[in-house]
């Protein structure tokens, strides 16, 4: 391996933040389109790159792209020094002022109830801040894929990150009056195999399963049935439809429920894992400025929501 200089030069500079694209993209066209450079010319600088350091770090061949391992051990750490790089010079034309570009991932349909709603607020107490909102409800890594802030509901457990908790997420079966008047109402697990369901696919392909504990056993029961959706909020409107049974989260389902197009059953014997949404970012030292003031305001913002803060002894009234 040849040996480095003692600190960056310009060219190397220019092939990390080259690598870092198209890293995140695997493809040297949507790096030049981001970088708004030529892929020839991110070609060239990842070439470059690649022999100051004497490896290889993307494997390319006509059709594809993938990292090596030395690709996949720089990446997130180039990604995360062009950042604090980033950080640094704006530091120094804003000073404590939040300014620049805060990316953030969220769940399509918690990012169009909850974190649109806050960002015309967020605009005027900081107008020299640029949102890039990613709708996805994919699983990200905050530095590989270049994001600084991502809201996820689940199990939150990563030593990489700090999350900050936003809510309970809790579940409850919903149906419409419509489809209970037709179908009946059930009163155990068991009868659920008589009626039509809406089941919740994610884009993995694994399906959801219901748990259920009734006389003190617990059981789980996998839906399959008439509809099958990839998208929670979906979940919940199917039901409204009249489509059949679902399992929702209560922050989906509360203005459905208030509006008298939903019903709760099986509250008692239905027993989801009470899981969490949390707000995430990288775990850093000396958090940016432009960075802090998204994450305060949007958290602050979460906790004048009622729809992510109901208690359960408030469902009770919307029992069928």
């Amino acid at each position: 391996m040849p040996d480095l200089p003692p600190s960056l030069n310009l060219d190397q500079v220019r092939g990390l933040r080259a690598f870092t694209a198209a890293a995140q993209h695997l493809s040297f066209t949507r790096a030049a389109a981001e970088l708004d450079v030529s892929p020839q010319a991110v070609a060239a600088a990842v070439a470059r790159l690649e022999r100051t350091l004497g490896v290889r770090l993307l494997h390319r061949s006509t059709r594809s792209m993938s990292l090596t391992v030395e690709g996949a051990r720089l990446q997130p750490q180039a990604a995360d020094a062009l950042e604090r790089l980033r950080d640094a010079m704006t530091a120094a034309a804003h000073g404590e002022t939040p300014a620049g570009r805060v990316r953030l991932s969220v769940a399509a349909s918690f990012a169009r109830r909850f974190v649109l709603p806050a960002l015309p607020r967020l605009a005027e107490l900081h107008p020299a801040l640029e949102i890039e909102l990613a709708l996805d409800d994919s699983r990200v890594d905050l530095i590989r894929d270049g994001f600084d802030i991502a809201i996820r509901g689940g199990v939150i457990a990563d030593a990489g990150v700090v999350s900050r908790p936003i809510a309970p997420m809790r579940a409850v079966l919903v149906a419409s009056p419509r489809y209970l008047a037709r179908a009946g109402v059930p009163t155990r697990s068991s009868e659920l195999a008589a009626h039509r369901l809406i089941g919740l696919r994610l884009l993995s392909g694994a399906a959801i399963e219901w748990p259920f504990v009734e006389r003190g056993v617990r059981s789980v029961f996998e839906p399959a049935g008439a509809v099958a959706v990839s998208d929670p909020e979906a979940v919940a409107q199917a039901a409204a439809f009249g489509l059949g049974i679902g399992a929702v989260a209560v922050h989906h389902a509360l203005p459905l429920l208030r509006a008298g197009r939903l019903r709760i059953v099986l509250h008692e014997a239905f027993r989801p894992m009470v899981r969490e949404i949390a707000l995430q970012y990288p775990h850093r030292e000396h958090l940016a400025p432009r960075v802090r003031a998204v994450v305060e305001h949007l958290l602050a913002s979460f906790t004048g929501q009622p729809d992510l803060h109901a208690k359960p002894a408030e469902l009770r009234a919307f029992l069928a």
